[in-house]
């Protein structure tokens, strides 16, 4: 019995085929391989070159030949799996070739491991071209792995797009479970098929070793020419999807992909077809998408997908376009400045521990600039200087130049219960919370330092409020960015997720990632796009709030959120922002002042870090104090004394919330759109707060709020209740729990 059944699926192929049947020969393990190509009805000269290899290799080559073309690959490679008899099965599509020894690694990796399916990478190269200069690199996993069956896995293989030639599979669980492609259809017959071998498969491998040449865009297959037909498929193509994905994912998590599959695949292959049939293709993806269920679709986390389905539900076409347009081409620019690093990164694999010239010129200068914190480094490598044993550290960290939040609130928690004997917390030694720390017998440990590169390096655990790669990998933008660090992530997050942050976040690792409340939980399981599960996301709370203690402080604190684009602004520009104008004239608006003062409270004005140098902007009278950010010395105390809260998108809203206290939400529309408010669920906002958009609806909730004595009407404290998952100040408790329970597995 042969070892590996190499299955391809062949029309009207005859310029390609013939390189495709010779890298297959090439192959070291060639005498374990059978070879079944199977002619669909080729016109051309497909069937002919088919018979002269099988007379050439007559012990490997198995042809099959229909008189009629079906139409699509699914029912040839279906007839080749009922000819198969090798253990294992791999399907190549004709037009491309195996790279080097490719097929033969496949084979070795999977008798190595005895998976059940083993992944591979492949080149995207032009016609004929060879893997010397790809077009683009395939997904890799960082880092490989072997037999994994975690739904974190299984999440990461459904944002994949299919991996069938890429990969070998073991045929008799094809068998099992009578695994079969799609006949009637053109297209994604190979997603179904995939999809479901790999979502019943218990025994996963990925190996980054490159296999497959793919060939982009070749004259006349289905990617360069499309017919009306695709889109007539699309209701059982749906249908397929959400029977291979419903049995492992919940429905929130299929509707993800049927939702994303017609993004980026359907909808840009609009542009391809006849623009005389464009409005009926248009229907026919309403159609598909009603039978599937508009409301099942709409459950999708992602919002450029809601965007669509609503469109399309009303059949807004144009509007759509327009829509669709403007996001492809955003996405397309992001997708070339990734595509050109991984090529970057691809071309500098032989020499990847190795730090050039420039690199130690540029360490050189920012070494001294940091004023002898990293000095040193400028005439040894990074890599020699991180290198070292485990050493069974647990750092916590907040900002770089700040502490006072779920960083410093878990230190304390570990250090006073005595959980853990080598803990250090990392700041700046600039900070002013740097000797407050010290003098509260921190182990505190400079940022920077070279003692901070080795020991956070090196560490057991990482706890982090924030993750930007200056906070969990600084000693990248040295030019150190190769080799893994030892630490595990645990991401005790800055606030409660209240809009889609998986683009950011999405990017990194986590060993624990805490969540608050069940709707904060349920979007990260629910959106594929930040790659955790239930493994790593947990209910426990932040540890902040533990520290919050309501008091009947004197003020009213108004602390709007940052603007990116206000970031680097000018004060000019800064003052003659939409931001600034809004904010000043509502904290000096006269009825305020009154109400204010009536209710012997005054205005608390704290901007956020990224925009505080603008703080003196704003006057300061008798009825207005400013706060600079960096001289809040407990961002617990100043929440627990704040009567009421006016903000506009700040995650610190929920630490009042969590003292049933009211906030106000002042959203006034903006010209000049930010990343802070993106996905914001305003509903919620209104739900648990008062949400306003005009100055004066702004003016009156400031005055209401007064003449109740600040109290938060009945109907918020019980929404609150219901959307905290705990209230208990046991959250540092769970925090570590979980990472105890997590190094236990």
């Amino acid at each position: 019995m042969f070892k590996v059944s190499i299955i391809l699926a062949c029309y009207n192929v005859d310029a390609f085929i013939e390189d495709a049947f010779e890298s297959i020969v090439r192959q070291s393990a060639f005498a374990q391989f059978e070879v079944i190509p199977v002619n669909d009805g080729s016109p051309d000269r497909t069937w002919e070159i088919i018979q002269e290899y099988q007379k050439r290799y007559p012990d490997n080559f198995f042809p099959i030949s229909f008189d009629q073309g079906s139409g699509g690959p699914g029912r040839p490679r279906n007839a080749g799996l009922e000819r198969a008899t090798g253990e294992y099965v791999i399907f190549m599509d004709p037009d491309d070739r195996i790279y080097k020894d490719g097929y033969s690694t496949l084979l070795k990796a999977m008798e190595k491991h005895q998976s059940d399916v083993v992944i591979a990478t492949r080149y995207g190269v032009k016609e004929k071209a060879d893997g010397k200069n790809p077009v683009w690199v395939d997904w890799m996993a960082d880092p490989p792995y072997v037999n994994q069956n975690s739904y974190e896995v299984k999440l990461d293989l459904l944002s994949q797009r299919p991996v069938i030639l890429k990969t070998i599979y073991r045929r008799d669980l094809i068998d099992r479970y009578g695994l079969r492609f799609l006949e009637s259809v053109s297209s994604s017959e190979d997603e179904i098929f995939d999809k479901k071998y790999l979502l019943l498969s218990e025994k996963i491998t990925k190996i980054n070793d490159v296999v497959y040449l793919y060939t982009v865009a070749r004259t006349g297959s289905i990617t360069s020419k499309i017919r009306i037909k695709v889109y007539e498929d699309l209701v059982p193509i749906f249908k397929g999807l959400d029977d291979s994905l419903s049995v492992y994912f919940n429905d929130a998590i299929v509707s993800y992909r049927v939702a994303a599959l017609l993004r980026t695949f359907y909808l840009p292959k609009l542009l391809l077809l006849d623009p005389g049939l464009t409005d009926r293709a248009l229907e026919l993806c309403r159609d598909a998408c009603e039978a599937f269920g508009f409301d099942r679709l709409l459950q999708t986390a992602n919002a450029t997908d809601k965007r669509i389905i609503e469109l399309l539900r009303d059949r807004s076409y144009s509007q759509l376009m327009l829509f669709f347009m403007n996001h492809r081409t955003g996405a397309a620019n992001r997708r070339n400045r990734v595509q050109a690093k991984k090529l970057k990164e691809m071309e500098r694999r032989p020499v990847k521990l190795a730090l050039k010239a420039s690199s130690l010129v540029g360490l050189s200068r920012k070494a001294v600039k940091e004023k002898g914190g990293l000095g040193k480094l400028w005439t040894t490598r990074i890599r020699k200087n991180l290198a070292g044993a485990p050493n069974g550290y647990w750092i916590f960290m907040d900002r770089r130049e700040k502490a006072s939040d779920n960083g410093e609130a878990l230190y304390r928690y570990v250090r006073d219960n005595r959980i853990h004997d080598k803990i250090a917390f990392i700041i700046r030694r600039d900070s002013p919370d740097y000797a407050r720390l010290v003098a509260d017998g921190f182990n505190v440990v400079a940022y920077n330092s070279l003692e901070h590169w080795r020991l956070h390096y090196n560490s057991e655990y990482f706890f982090a409020s924030h993750v930007d790669d200056v906070i969990i990998k600084p000693w990248a933008s040295f030019g150190a960015t190769d080799g893994k660090p030892r630490y595990k992530l645990v991401f005790l997050q800055h606030g409660i997720i209240r809009s889609d942050l998986s683009g950011w976040l999405g990017a990194k690792t986590y060993q624990l990632f805490c969540a608050s409340a069940k709707r904060e939980y349920d979007g990260l399981i629910n959106n594929v796009r930040y790659n955790v599960g239930p493994d790593q996301v947990k209910l426990t709370g932040l540890a902040r709030h533990d520290l919050l203690e309501a008091k009947d402080g004197d003020y009213v604190l108004v602390s709007p959120t940052w603007r990116s684009f206000l970031s680097d602004a000018t004060e000019a520009e800064f003052r003659d922002s939409e931001f600034f104008r809004n904010w000043h004239r509502l904290i000096h608006d006269s009825r305020v002042s009154e109400a204010m003062t009536g209710a012997g409270v005054r205005l608390k004005l704290v901007l956020h870090s990224s925009i505080s140098q603008f703080a003196h902007c704003f006057d300061e009278d008798e009825h207005v104090e400013v706060v600079r950010y960096s001289d809040v010395t407990s961002f617990a105390e100043l929440l627990s004394s704040a009567r009421t809260l006016v903000t506009d998108y700040s995650t610190i809203s929920f630490d009042v919330l969590y003292l049933r206290r009211p906030v106000i939400y002042y959203t006034f529309p903006e010209l000049q759109k930010h990343s802070t408010n993106a996905g914001a669920d305003l509903s919620l906002y209104g739900e648990l707060g008062t949400r306003v958009e005009e100055h004066e609806a702004a003016v009156a909730a400031l005055v209401a709020a007064a003449g109740d004595g600040f109290r938060s009407a009945e109907d918020k404290v019980r929404a609150a209740d219901d959307f905290f998952a705990y209230g208990d100040r046991q959250n540092r408790k769970r925090i570590i729990d979980a990472v105890l329970e997590g190094s236990a597995k």
